[in-house]
């Protein structure tokens, strides 16, 4: 019984540690969900995205030039937190469409809580460009 409570730690302890996502393993085009707008300029979208990401997560990272905003949100008692990337294409004023990518990954591979923020950004998103 202990050798088995004692392989299951380790099991847990190694899955937990193998695989843990930062802010740079968020990369446009690699995963995520993804939306167009149209009828909006690149200033307003990406002043809609900074708010969003800014109302529930910490960000981390912001180049309105690339179109890249990265957060995280923190570990708490259950989960150790998750990292989220929100990618604007193009990144230039005048295109008469846009795509947004969100991607929302866990921090551990083995965590098995934690909250998948993407329809919360893109729903956050939406709601602030009066979609």
């Amino acid at each position: 019984m202990k050798s088995t409570v004692l392989h299951a730690v380790f099991i847990f302890v190694l899955m937990t540690i193998s695989g843990c996502a930062t802010t740079d393993t968020l990369q446009a085009g690699t995963g995520g969900s993804s939306f167009e707008v149209r009828g909006k300029t690149y200033d307003e979208i990406w002043k809609a995205v900074v708010i969003t990401a800014g109302r529930s997560l910490t960000v981390v990272e912001s180049n309105k030039q690339s179109g890249i905003l990265k957060a995280e949100k923190g570990g708490g008692l259950f989960t150790w937190g998750e990292v989220v990337g929100i990618f604007v294409r193009p990144t230039s004023n005048g295109a008469p469409v846009y795509t947004i990518e969100v991607q929302s990954l866990k921090r551990a591979r083995g965590q098995l809580t934690g909250q998948d923020w993407t329809e919360t950004m893109i729903s956050g998103v939406k709601a602030e460009l009066g979609q």
